[in-house]
């Protein structure tokens, strides 16, 4: 790129002056540009220094607050008003179409009606659907043929706002179209009726209205906040500017408010008060800052203050320093069960343990809500800290009484070593952190020495989470698809789609590395939407190229079936996207549907209402309730792949796909194997009455063109045909398409 074109795209103008002119000219440049912004600074600090001009844009805040409120009520009010108006004129339309109707045998019948609506003042259409939602008849030529779109019908011969057709010519600004169900008894058939107010009319008649509302509104407002400030600067804001200089006097003088026996005489005697304590305040306040009120021990601030001493005395004497933190296993759940006292007993209980097991010299203090951090100068060995770790471990996880409870809290530990972990103590804090994380994977109890290793890989961790958000920004993200097969048939009956990310520099990562660094960093959230738009999409694709309707399953994770918007976010994408519900199905897993399980089945309820099928993934290796799994709306039970390994072993294999299979059939759900790998597999699977298959024996996962020709090629029937002797590309697919799977959960 030329110098003129990186200065067009920065917003900067190339200079023609030569590097030298430029040297010789940018210290004076750079000067005055200073000084320029320190006097817009100095003017900026020297306005809210005062309270006056605090109150003048306090009460300027508050008149454009007011201001934009009227704006929104005159919004509303507009928008009502075109709502009441547009409505009453399609209810007249609508009784009409009625009353024509009541004496009309047929839809053809009440055609004329249609073109006599079309012409009505304040009208701009008017047609007649059928059952398919395909127009046959119109006011506008243009409509003929097209496909209403505003899903089911409501009560027959009543008026309904539906949304704006924009595939019908003539949609103006605002919404008006209506729709109206006819019942045509002699015949049995039935009809639906489009009409379309010139809303756009309605809203120039009443836009002058509206305007001077808002003028006389604006005018109101003005008026009141001059009145309320004069008020405010007489009353409160001159005796407040007495005050003030008295203040900044130190105490010198005497403070002239308002009146003797005012509140601002009241706060003067005050602070002439505690101009003589202010001394002995300021060490207490000192001393309350760096304690935490609850424990009596240190806080964060008073923990890294003594860090940063002991590593000066450190580094002087050559010695070795420990920095720990150690945090409290679950500790959530003793406030949510016991209450918050019960938590603070808790944490004083752990505080005097902590306190009580220090060595002289140790500083141990409260950093967090459950987090003590621990500082041990002059440790002679990694060994020694450990060893301190683990006997502080032992001694919190000690059974304790609390009330009628007994409790038994653990804990974990993170622990760094001064000076060959860091020698900075920001830097030792995070080492202990990343530790301590570390120690929270490996479970309660575990006391964990940080390794560098640690640090590289919370540094891939950010590095997969930056290169996922520009991977999600420039579409980089595709989808496989892994068919699924019924057992009986061997037709294609669905398929699953499975997440794919081939990094520009580093080939495909698999699933299992991103979708957790997604989880924790909150990018499941757009990660999932992209997935059911892209699914929807191709599924769609697919059936207007003919091919055979199937459902794509999507899974979705813990995160996503908590958002209460989930719903809504389907019921949109399959709007958008045209696709019907019953092709599409949601998979979550068995340990996800166990959390919160009244707000999960509230909302795999509400999926289930809209028309898309539920599957429970990973079936067998969670922990769910019988009492719950009747509960729930699921379609699909989906044995999980480490059951069907061994499901073709002579010996006992086969008993627990039997269970679930049995189980599931009893609750009238069908059950899908994954991980099917072999002609054995497949055959006791299907001797035990197993609905449908999946896995590498009946199809690998695919890209969507060569599932499109998968599709295309598939049998009515034979289960090995295409899935054993297809072409090339069925059994070359890419390495690793066949890793973990990549689904959003």
């Amino acid at each position: 790129m030329s110098e003129e074109a990186a200065g067009e795209v920065t917003g900067e103008k190339t200079s023609p002056v030569s590097g030298d002119d430029a040297a010789a000219n940018g210290s004076p440049l750079r000067m005055r540009a200073r000084a320029a912004l320190n006097g817009v600074r100095s003017a900026i600090s020297n306005r809210f220094v005062s309270v006056r001009a605090k109150v003048v844009a306090l009460m300027t805040l508050v008149g454009a607050v007011l201001i934009a409120v009227s704006a929104g009520f005159v919004v509303y009010d507009f928008k009502h008003t075109l709502g009441v108006k547009t409505d009453a004129r399609a209810s007249g339309v609508g009784d009409a179409i009625v009353y024509a109707a009541q004496n009309a045998k047929t839809p053809a019948d009440i055609a004329p009606v249609i073109d006599a609506v079309a012409g009505a003042p304040g009208m701009k259409g008017a047609a007649l659907a059928g059952v398919d939602g395909r127009i046959v008849v119109a006011s506008h030529a243009g409509w003929l043929m097209k496909r209403l779109a505003f899903g089911e019908g409501g009560k027959t011969g009543t008026v309904r706002r539906v949304a704006l057709q924009a595939q019908l010519a003539d949609a103006g600004r605002h919404p008006g179209d209506y729709a109206l169900d006819l019942d045509f008894p002699p015949t049995g058939e039935r009809a639906t009726v489009l009409v379309r107010v010139d809303a756009d009319k309605i809203a120039s008649e009443i836009l002058v209205d509206s305007w001077n509302m808002m003028m006389w509104l604006v005018i109101a407002v003005i008026v009141a906040v001059l009145s309320v400030s004069l008020l405010i600067h007489r009353v409160i804001v001159t005796p407040i500017e007495a005050l003030r200089d008295y203040a900044a006097s130190g105490g010198k003088g005497e403070a002239r408010p308002a009146g003797p026996d005012n509140e601002i005489g009241v706060v003067a005697r005050v602070l002439s008060d505690s101009f003589q304590a202010r001394h002995a305040g300021e060490v207490r306040l000192a001393t309350l800052a760096a304690t935490d009120g609850l424990t009596g021990l240190g806080n964060r601030t008073h923990f890294k203050r003594c860090l940063g001493e002991q590593l000066v005395a450190g580094e002087r004497h050559g010695s070795m320093v420990g920095v720990m933190i150690l945090n409290l296993d679950n500790f959530k759940d003793v406030n949510d069960t016991l209450g918050h006292d019960a938590g603070d007993l808790v944490l004083q209980r752990t505080a005097e343990i902590l306190r009580g097991c220090a060595r002289d010299g140790d500083t141990v203090a409260r950093i967090g809500g459950d987090e003590f951090g621990i500082i041990m100068p002059g440790v002679k060995s990694a060994d020694d800290a450990l060893q301190l770790a683990s006997r502080l471990v032992r001694a919190v996880g000690a059974p304790f009484r609390l009330g009628a409870q007994e409790l038994q809290q653990a804990s974990c530990v993170g622990l760094t070593l001064f000076p060959q972990d860091g020698r900075d103590a920001d830097v030792l804090v995070k080492n202990a952190d990343l530790a301590l994380s570390r120690a929270k994977q490996e479970g309660s109890g575990a006391c964990v020495l940080y390794r560098h290793e640690l640090h590289l890989r919370a540094i891939e961790r950010n590095t997969i989470e930056r290169d996922l958000r520009v991977a999600l920004a420039k579409d980089q993200l595709t989808l496989f698809y892994q068919p699924k097969v019924d057992i009986a048939t061997g037709r294609v009956i669905g398929a699953e789609a499975l997440i794919r990310w081939r990094h520009e520099d580093r080939g495909f990562i698999p699933p299992s590395v991103f979708i957790p660094v997604a989880e924790r960093s909150g990018l499941v959230v757009p990660l999932t939407k992209w997935v059911l738009d892209e699914a929807c999409r191709q599924n769609r694709e697919w059936q207007d190229q003919g091919l055979l309707k199937i459902g794509v399953a999507v899974n979705v994770s813990a995160i996503d079936l908590r958002r209460t918007d989930l719903t809504d976010t389907i019921a949109n994408t399959l709007i958008r996207r045209g696709l019907s519900p019953q092709y599409l199905e949601l998979e979550v897993t068995e340990s996800m549907v166990m959390q919160d399980v009244d707000v999960v089945i509230g909302t795999l309820r509400r999926l289930r209402s809209l028309g898309v099928g539920i599957g429970i993934d990973d079936f067998g290796t969670g922990y769910s309730s019988l009492a719950y799994l009747k509960r729930f709306p699921v379609k699909r039970l989906k044995i999980d792949r480490s059951f069907v390994q061994d499901v073709a072993d002579l010996r006992d294999g086969h008993v627990i796909p039997k269970v679930i299979i049995d189980l599931a059939h009893a609750l009238g759900v069908r059950v899908v194997a994954e991980g099917v790998e072999t002609a054995d597999q497949y055959d006791m699977l299907q001797q035990l009455g197993c609905d449908e298959v999946q896995g590498f024996f009946v199809g690998r996962p695919m890209p969507a063109a060569e599932f499109e020709v998968f599709l295309r090629n598939s049998p009515a029937g034979g289960r090995r045909g295409p899935m054993i002797e297809g072409s090339a590309e069925f059994t070359k697919a890419p390495l690793e398409a066949s890793g973990p799977r990549g689904t959003v959960a």
